[in-house]
């Protein structure tokens, strides 16, 4: 047998592996990179293992293209965020090209191992390829099962989708949704979300559901102090529900 000394002997080996780093998408229906801080909300539920890339609907497109996309009467109404922090109206029908267009780049330029629409509204199919997370139906039936048969109260920007708001629910079996708005993109966000938080408590609602992307964890809090019962926050839950898929 050969002795060795120390310095020649070979270093143990190790059955750890790093950690991989998962890629996600998530597609605004407004301007990339949002201004806010949806992303820093959505890291802290996703953790440092999760790599997230954002792309928007809006993205490239000048201010008078962004006029064009304002909804009509009848149009289903979407509030978002542009890169310098102004809100603006846009159709979700004059955006469903756009959105498909960006979520194929997230699949085919970026690789992303699945995407997350950042938007409480419905939507429909888009031709994708890794998986896509459109959650509004996962979010609703969240906060049905939480209500347990109680009334719900929802929190929606604009004032003119209270009625396309109530009829989605109504959809979902929910007649009697108490819906109350507070515009997240207002001059006083805080007072606004105290505010209809306390308007939905006195309507007797047992649940409230904050049905808005642009809601954040410090409006969440404001809305709890108001409310005094459960509220659920669509960005922190849909980060949730995408760490379910990836995982």
């Amino acid at each position: 047998m050969t002795n060795m000394r120390p310095d020649q002997l070979a270093p143990p080996r190790s059955n750890a592996t790093k950690p991989t780093t998962t890629t996600v998408g998530v597609l605004t229906i407004g301007q990339s990179p949002r201004p806010d801080t949806l992303s820093q909300d959505m890291q802290a539920v996703l953790g440092s293992r999760v790599r997230v890339i954002e792309r928007g609907a809006l993205d490239e497109l000048s201010e008078t293209e962004i006029q064009r996309l304002a909804p009509g009467t009848d149009d289903y109404h979407l509030i978002t965020l542009l890169r310098d922090g102004r809100s603006v109206h846009v159709s979700k029908r004059a955006i469903l090209e756009r959105l498909q267009a960006q979520l194929g780049a997230l699949e085919d330029d970026e690789g992303v191992d699945a995407t997350l629409m950042l938007c409480t509204g419905e939507f429909p199919a888009f031709s994708h390829r890794r998986p896509l997370l459109l959650p509004q139906a996962a979010l609703y039936g969240a906060t049905i099962g939480i209500a347990n048969g109680g009334r719900i109260g929802l929190l929606t920007p604009l004032a003119t989708q209270v009625e396309q708001a109530r009829r989605k629910w109504r959809e979902m079996g929910v007649p009697d949704a108490e819906v109350v708005v507070a515009n997240p993109y207002g001059h006083d966000p805080a007072g606004a979300i105290a505010a209809a938080g306390a308007a939905a408590r006195d309507a007797g609602a047992r649940v409230l559901f904050m049905d808005c992307f642009g809601y954040n964890l410090t409006m969440k809090a404001a809305a709890r102090h108001a409310f005094g019962r459960p509220v659920v926050l669509a960005r922190s839950l849909a980060a949730r529900l995408l760490v379910e898929m990836i995982d």
